[in-house]
């Protein structure tokens, strides 16, 4: 299922299914990456059908992902991410930023 065009109910393309993961309330998901290159999470409730794409069912059935993009390569990772899922460069955490060594 990774890599399979996402087709809303109107029939247009919203993104491509990126991986498969944890939804927030804890179910089983699809981590969409939309055409504007933003994460987001389609619970399986939420697919209407699955074939050569991926038919969901209303467009705001979508759950942002919050993320933090690597510096070195750019790749957006789930906020929580300690090391980049691309290339494993060290991901700065918002607590340890303003330590001093």
């Amino acid at each position: 299922m990774i890599g399979k065009d996402v087709i809303d109910g109107e029939a247009k393309k919203i993104g491509v299914t990126k991986d498969i993961a944890w939804s927030e309330e804890g179910t089983l998901a699809l981590l969409i990456e939309t055409i504007d290159e933003q994460d987001f999470f389609l619970e399986f409730d939420d697919v209407e059908r699955i074939g050569d794409v991926i038919f969901i069912k209303p467009k705001t059935s979508l759950q942002p992902i919050p993320t933090k993009t690597c510096p070195m390569c750019k790749y957006k990772n789930p906020i929580e991410a300690v090391y980049c899922a691309k290339c494993g460069h060290t991901l700065e955490n918002k607590d340890t930023k303003n330590e001093t060594k």
